[in-house]
């Protein structure tokens, strides 16, 4: 009898069953702040964490981006939720060509949005990021524009950067008339309602408040509306960099026009998102927009509110 896969079933059958995969993080994360901890300090760039599952064509897209953008150094660990489209074969491919920059960390099961918490245990840098497998463009300077952001206010805990919103995506930001600004030399932080699609924090502040939930039978939680409350908490505040751009491929459209509805039908499938797995059945589509049409959106963005980066 296979009692391991029974208890996999009874543990999947009752998300709130928890409890022993969460005290053995809490031990790892408790052990991993330690060591952080008795370094004076650690190395300045970025530890992007990107969570994937069944979506190679926006992950190869989301790769290349980062590559192709980011001047500091870096590191860029792919957190792959067990997928079953060649994921794994291409993220091999991706470690070659970029060695020491690029890792794959294959997942035994789908656990969604807990693989942050997982990657950033892994992390070297002193800037932590999450970002979504569907930013398929990015800002070029968006590091530099990061750093200046936290140096200039003290109590930034978690910064997202700004999203096209077009035809095709509103890029999981709310409506402009929902935040204020507030502005340090030339660096500009929209106040308001902030995800994780490219979103910083650091080292120290996530270590100082708990880090992420870590939930593991309940792959969707909203992580990052957890910890922005841990970090109000601590006196800590969250906002948007203004000028600093990514393409958030979100939504019904671009899901529908690249063939991945699994993928959201496994997202949404829970009861508190029911409503919208209907969208993706409305969805007409016209046109297949690219990383390309991406690349050119951000770069529109950034005109349109004048020097990009700050």
């Amino acid at each position: 009898m296979d009692f391991q896969g029974i208890g996999r079933a009874l543990a999947e059958l009752l998300p709130q069953n928890n409890a022993i995969p969460r005290a053995l993080y809490f031990i790892r994360f408790a052990r991993h702040r330690i060591a952080a901890a008795g370094k004076a300090n650690c190395d300045e760039g970025f530890s992007l964490v990107v969570a994937t599952l069944n979506r190679k064509e926006f992950l190869s897209c989301a790769v290349t981006a980062v590559v192709s953008n980011t001047q500091a150094p870096f590191e860029l660990i792919i957190m792959d939720n067990a997928s079953d489209d060649g994921t794994s074969a291409m993220c091999q491919l991706l470690q070659a060509q970029h060695p020491g920059v690029v890792r794959h960390v294959r997942l035994k099961r789908n656990i969604g949005t807990n693989a942050y918490a997982l990657g950033f245990l892994q992390a070297k840098y002193k800037y932590l990021v999450c970002m979504d497998d569907d930013v398929l463009a990015l800002s070029k300077g968006w590091d530099r524009a990061t750093i200046d952001a936290f140096e200039r206010f003290p109590r930034l805990g978690f910064l997202a950067m700004n999203v096209v919103q077009d035809k095709y995506t509103d890029g999981a930001k709310k409506h402009i008339s929902t935040y204020s600004e507030a502005t340090v030399a030339d660096t500009t932080i929209e106040l308001g309602p902030t995800g994780a699609w490219f979103s910083v924090t650091t080292r120290s502040i996530y270590n100082e408040v708990g880090g992420f939930i870590f939930r593991p039978y309940k792959p969707y939680h909203l992580h990052d509306g957890k910890y922005i409350r841990k970090l109000a908490k601590k006196g800590y505040f969250a906002g948007i960099l203004k000028r600093t751009f990514v393409y958030h491929a979100c939504g019904p459209y671009w899901a529908a026009a690249y063939g991945y509805r699994k993928m959201w039908e496994v997202k949404y499938q829970r009861s508190y998102y029911k409503d919208f797995l209907h969208l993706i059945d409305n969805v007409q589509i016209d046109e297949v927009p690219s990383a390309q049409y991406a690349q050119a959106m951000v770069i529109k963005g950034e005109q349109s509110c004048g020097s990009a980066g700050k």
